[in-house]
């Protein structure tokens, strides 16, 4: 027997356009599809709703019968040395709302993502993954929900929850090629925190300088340990009566959305632990600027995320033991300040869009 081989894995996302309409099929190609590599085991769960007969009375101990009522897809992928494609696209995916624009003359992009309003749909895509020689496309799938985290001396990771619709046919395209890029690296990093009445959010950012301060902010970044930020969607599958549908859902929407913000910083002073207790608004800009994009340009490869307002939900007192430098963790409790989005993410690389009608 020729066993199959756990190493022996395929993965592409319509990332570059979406869905026409929902759980409508991507045209493969480089324009459309982009393939994901370094990324953790692809081990998708056909999350299908299997009932038996056996709480009713058939005249049989065991039951008689059992069908498939529903069917759905869900799984998670990490890439736990993150690329900017792969970053920038899960969290376009997330959060849903896209702006494109180009450094003039370069092959060279920013792209600017915040959540889609309340009322406004999130970008379904088509998703190819092969496994132990199945191949399959799913169609109508959205991001639920997508991870960063940045640790000290390592690359940055991150990670994306995908769920879709249920459809699923057995496929023979070829793969496409994955973007070449580096890894983003927090010897590239930075951190920056404001707090009170000097945060002042920018309209636009400047990739290696701050902008959420009207002010002088606190420059974090060797005070930062790690820094973790979640965002879900919590979406819901809209099954309907599924008329000629093969019980696949009809649609994904999502419900109240929510954020989750950690860190880890070096304890210096209780500078914090006032602020806990004046509940003091917070804003904080993570960022990583890594190699210029195009000789001649002025983007460089890397990412900005920017949170207008939080606030601490447990005061962050001093920890460690004899032996141990002494940290104090960050609990955050995002929320919005009424002018800006709840949470700002800018992505630079050389892709021109992301989920494009």
């Amino acid at each position: 027997m020729i066993t199959q081989k756990g190493w022996n894995q395929n993965l592409m996302l319509s990332s570059y356009k979406k869905e026409a309409t929902y759980a409508a099929s991507v045209t493969v190609n480089a324009t459309n599809f982009t393939s994901i590599k370094g990324h953790s085991d692809y081990d998708p769960d056909w999350a299908d709703t299997v009932e038996n007969d056996k709480d009713t009375v058939s005249g049989a101990e065991f039951g008689t019968d059992l069908d498939i009522i529903s069917q759905g897809l869900n799984f998670t992928i990490a890439q736990p040395r993150a690329k900017p494609n792969f970053l920038i696209g899960a969290v376009a995916g997330a959060l849903g709302s896209i702006t494109s624009s180009q450094d003039t003359g370069y092959t060279a992009y920013e792209h600017k993502i915040v959540p889609v309003t309340v009322g406004t749909t999130l970008p379904s895509f088509n998703t190819i993954g092969k496994k132990a020689g199945l191949q399959y496309l799913h169609k109508g799938c959205k991001v639920n929900s997508v991870s960063i985290t940045a640790e000290e001396g390592r690359p940055v990771s991150a990670e994306i929850e995908i769920i879709g619709s249920g459809d699923r046919t057995t496929n023979a395209d070829a793969f496409v090629a994955e973007p070449s890029e580096s890894w983003m690296l927090m010897k590239n990093g930075y951190l920056w925190i404001e707090t009170g009445a000097n945060i002042s959010i920018a309209a636009t950012n400047t990739q290696g300088a701050e902008d959420i301060s009207s002010s002088t902010p606190r420059d974090m970044k060797v005070q930062v340990q790690s820094l973790t930020w979640k965002f879900m969607n919590n979406l819901e599958g809209q099954p309907g009566f599924g008329a000629e549908n093969n019980g696949v859902f009809q649609d994904l929407d999502y419900n109240q959305r929510t954020q989750e913000l950690s860190l880890t910083l070096l304890y210096d002073d209780e500078t914090d632990i006032t602020n806990y207790l004046a509940t003091t608004a917070f804003a904080l800009e993570l960022e990583v600027k890594g190699a210029l994009i195009q000789a001649g340009g002025t983007m460089y490869y890397g990412f900005t995320l920017q949170i207008p307002r939080f606030k601490l939900m447990k005061a962050p007192l001093p920890k460690g033991g004899v032996a141990d430098r002494v940290t104090q963790e960050f609990e955050c409790d995002i929320q919005d300040d009424g002018v800006n989005d709840a949470v700002i993410f800018y992505g630079y690389n050389a892709q021109d869009a992301y989920f494009a009608a």
